[in-house]
């Protein structure tokens, strides 16, 4: 029988002893922690996900917790329910622990916070790394095994960047996959949330109980209905064989770091392996050309929702945040309504496109994580291959491939056309249990034997 009170004093004892290195927690109560798991002893659920332990990014709402959204002062002091996708995960027996970090808002990609903390990367023990964002406490709080697994939000990358650097599984839904209740929003027509894990398998149980029963394209023919059933124990026992793989020509790596590259073809060859049909393809919508519209409604719609934190809390803001929420004001309305347009029509012509093959494989992110001190905001390294998953509205899964020289994590990504999220576990699953990228793990002890003090916010 599980036991969660003694699961939530082996994970506060973990969280004290290296969370003051890393900074992955934004918030942990632990006697709010303790009464959930007195809650949970009672209630004794069963399943693949009882006794795991769960963080939230603090975008998500936990009862009677603020939720803070990356910001000094919170936007909601006092959270009256959990979160849709929290109430679900935790009715299905995970313990939530607490409130990870984020960007100020979910507004960046690198995982810097100079209004609270930045949470560092715990794959180097001697050079302080971002961790990326904006889900980097939830990220990290996983790669440092403080939690099980987490919730992140993905408007640009948010969940498959940080995945991508701390050599987890990160899973961006299809839009209307998975429910939004409880969650600040960024840009409605790009925010998602997901799961964070290790293992393919935990993250596909999670959207299991995640997902909206609910939810499925409109007027569906057969085979899309069919496919948009989102079956866990089924896509975990599927087989790559015979599926079709776009891949990309060699001139769409070009400005990629080499070790990135080479991992990204050696997880091609054994994905081939596998019995997967490779596909030479050109994306009819190049990826990079995704990065500029999607930030340019990411940016009209956000200062249209938090203008008024400037108005309120501007002095104590994070300076690159609120620099890039004032950006967003120069967006006009007639723009969005162009950009909106825009959209629909690109995701049109890409799904169409994309009919001929059953996956497309990227790279995750185009570099290793990079040193703290080398980071430059008003560059965007991390979103060449990711943004398109949101512009598009494609479901993308973010699975480790690799390691540079150093240790550092590499990733692939993996996307297909919406509510195939099955066909994304069916192929990461099968590449992780042929791999051992998911067994790795970051040295914490040497972290706190060097006397590392956490990764301090830049000025």
């Amino acid at each position: 029988m599980t036991d969660f009170s003694s699961i939530a004093e082996t994970a506060l004892a973990r969280i004290a002893r290296f969370d003051p290195h890393l900074k992955a927690f934004a918030l942990v109560e632990p006697e709010w922690v303790r009464e959930e798991a007195w809650r949970q002893d009672k209630v004794r659920t069963k399943g693949p996900l009882a006794g795991l332990t769960l963080a939230v990014k603090d975008l998500l709402d936990l009862r009677g917790l603020p939720t803070g959204g990356g910001c000094r002062t919170a936007v909601v002091a006092d959270a009256p329910a959990h979160a849709d996708t929290a109430a679900s995960l935790m009715g299905a027996g995970m313990l939530a622990l607490g409130k990870t970090h984020t960007v100020e808002l979910a507004f960046g990609t690198w995982g810097i916070n100079r209004a609270t903390a930045t949470p560092r990367n715990p794959w180097d023990t001697k050079t302080v790394r971002v961790a990326g964002g904006s889900s980097s406490g939830s990220a990290v709080a996983v790669a440092a095994g403080l939690a099980d697994a987490a919730l992140g939000t993905d408007t640009g990358g948010s969940i498959r960047i940080p995945s991508a650097l701390n050599n987890l599984v990160g899973l961006k839904p299809t839009s209307g996959r998975v429910p939004m209740g409880g969650c600040l929003p960024l840009c409605p027509e790009l925010d998602t949330i997901g799961p964070m894990a290790r293992t393919v398998e935990r993250v596909a149980r999670m959207l299991a109980v995640m997902r909206d029963p609910q939810a499925g394209p409109a007027r569906p023919s057969r085979k899309l209905a069919q496919q948009a059933v989102f079956d866990a124990d089924a896509a975990l026992a599927g087989s790559p064989r015979g599926l079709v793989l776009a891949v990309l020509p060699d001139r769409f790596l070009d400005g990629v770091d080499q070790v990135v590259g080479t991992a990204y073809l050696t997880a091609l060859a054994q994905l081939e392996a596998l019995g997967a049909k490779l596909v030479e393809a050109a994306p009819v919508i190049d990826p990079p050309a995704c990065v500029e519209p999607s930030g340019l409604l990411m940016a009209g719609r956000a200062w249209r929702l938090w203008q008024s934190r400037i108005d309120h809390f501007e002095s104590e803001m994070d300076p690159g945040v609120r620099g890039r929420l004032r950006g967003g004001g120069d967006v006009s309305e007639a723009e969005l309504s162009r950009l909106i347009r825009v959209q629909a029509q690109e995701q049109a012509r890409f799904h169409a496109w994309a009919q001929d093959y059953d996956a497309i494989l990227t790279p995750t992110v185009p570099i290793p994580a990079p040193a703290l001190a080398d980071a430059d905001e008003g560059r965007l390294p991390f979103s060449r291959f990711v943004r398109m998953a949101n512009w598009l509205n494609l479901p993308a899964l973010a699975v480790p491939c690799g390691a540079d020289a150093v240790g550092l994590p590499l990733s692939l990504q993996i996307l297909s056309t919406p509510w195939r999220e099955a066909v994304l576990v069916t192929l990461g699953h099968a590449y992780q249990c042929a791999t051992d990228w998911a067994d790795r793990r970051p040295d914490l002890e040497a972290l706190v034997k060097a006397g590392s003090v956490g990764a301090a916010a830049p000025a």
